[in-house]
């Protein structure tokens, strides 16, 4: 039985409402900081490998369970955030200031739109997050903590609930309307075993939607 834990980032410089430039480079406050040092507490286990972003957000948060398990294989893994929203128009701005961009994206609602440069359609989105749940299928390791983002886990989270690799403009409405409102806080852990055949939520971290 292969366990993995999914892990969101600490609060970042987005999450704290400060404005921000491009979304690889926002780093933890000094808050998050102080929760990714916390993490290590839930760790009691060593890992058999430790999966992150290649966002700094994600890495940072890793790095007090990296040197506290300084033997363990570190691997950076395509489980980046959803940037839906082109990043060369969001330099310097605020959530709030987003959040037009944010209504209109959404309400549009079509899987293969892409806002701008450097933006990633929800097919692109959601068929990289698929790869890497093959990927941990397939990785020879039977405990695995995976740093990663909201968004990410909760398509992860919408993967294991439908058990569907169809990804069309329903899927993203249903990632729309169920699962992009529930509340993944950052540091929550969410658990997951594999039994080769097929995903079993151990802990959730939020209750599945209707």
């Amino acid at each position: 039985m292969k366990n993995v834990w999914f892990i969101r980032h600490a609060e970042s410089e987005a999450n704290a409402g400060l404005p921000t430039s491009f979304p690889e480079k926002i780093s933890l406050t000094c808050k998050g900081i102080k929760q990714a040092e916390a993490l290590t507490d839930l760790l009691n286990e060593k890992p058999d490998l430790i999966v992150t972003s290649k966002y700094i957000r994600t890495q940072q948060t890793a790095e007090p369970t990296i040197n506290k398990f300084r033997d363990v294989p570190v691997e950076v893994w395509p489980l980046h955030e959803y940037d839906f929203l082109s990043p060369t128009q969001c330099i310097n701005t605020t959530v709030d200031q987003r959040k037009p961009w944010v209504q209109d994206y959404w309400s549009r609602c079509e899987a293969v739109y892409v806002h701008g440069e450097g933006a990633e359609s929800f097919l692109d989105f959601k068929s990289r997050v698929v790869s890497c749940i093959k990927m941990l299928e397939n990785n020879l390791n039977d405990f695995i903590v995976v740093f990663a983002h909201g968004h990410v886990i909760r398509a992860i989270w919408q993967y294991f609930i439908t058990s569907s690799d169809t990804i069309d403009n329903t899927t993203m409405q249903y990632f729309r309307d169920k699962m992009a409102h529930l509340p993944v806080s950052n540091t929550a852990v969410f658990k997951a075993d594999f039994d080769g055949n097929k995903w079993i939520i151990v802990d959730p971290i939020f209750e599945p939607p209707a």
